[in-house]
């Protein structure tokens, strides 16, 4: 049995993982979605605080599945740097996928393009920077997902472009859905899929892309 987490991204809430849940449990899963703090009232540390909490709450070196959609990212990778211990694999969702001292609107500029394109609020999450340890990340297999439809292909493209450079070296492993950036509404099947191939890899279930 393996021990999901599964972090949504900004101004939404655990509810949506809902349809991605009973998928996980039925292949015999325990699945977290926990509801972080609003981020109009918080900070990207006390997210990844939020995070690391839950996992420690979890039975003492029980290893957890990592999942982060959109701007979970930030979270995500804060955590595992964190308790890189407790960490079994990350997966990162239609996502930004930070360098060192980068804030979630810090990777969007260097795509090229502002927060303010795509209407969103300069809320201090957002903005806040990630401090991390890249070594610790490299080392611990992950998996990103790519959505071709995703309202923010532009910047999507431009972070699958840049970690497929180097996806040997840095572990990860890529998939790609035709669907809109909130994949495990839209798609939850396969992005649950995509999820159980953390724990074991079945015929019927999405192959990874080169």
């Amino acid at each position: 049995m393996g021990i999901y987490i599964l972090v949504h991204g900004g101004h939404n809430d655990g509810s949506v993982w809902q349809d991605v849940i009973p998928f996980l449990e039925s292949a015999g899963h325990k699945v977290f979605a926990p509801t972080l703090a609003e981020p109009e009232e918080t900070s990207l540390d006390c997210h990844i605080s939020e995070v690391c909490g839950l996992i420690e709450g979890i039975r003492s070196g029980e290893r957890v599945l990592l999942a982060g959609h959109s701007y979970a990212a930030m979270v995500i990778t804060g955590a595992a740097s964190r308790i890189p211990e407790r960490i079994k694999r990350l997966f990162y969702l239609d996502s930004a996928f930070p360098k060192n001292g980068e804030s979630l609107y810090d990777v969007m500029g260097r795509c090229g393009y502002s927060y303010r394109k795509f209407g969103l609020s300069p809320a201090g999450p957002f903005i806040d920077p990630l401090s991390y340890d890249e070594e610790l990340i490299r080392l611990i297999p992950k998996v990103y997902v790519h959505c071709t439809k995703s309202e923010f292909l532009a910047v999507g493209e431009c972070i699958y472009k840049e970690l497929k450079k180097n996806a040997a070296r840095d572990n990860w492993t890529f998939f790609e859905l035709e669907s809109s950036h909130h994949c495990m509404q839209e798609m939850p099947e396969e992005t649950a899929g995509i999820l159980l191939a953390g724990e074991v890899r079945e015929s019927s279930k999405p192959d990874p892309v080169d």
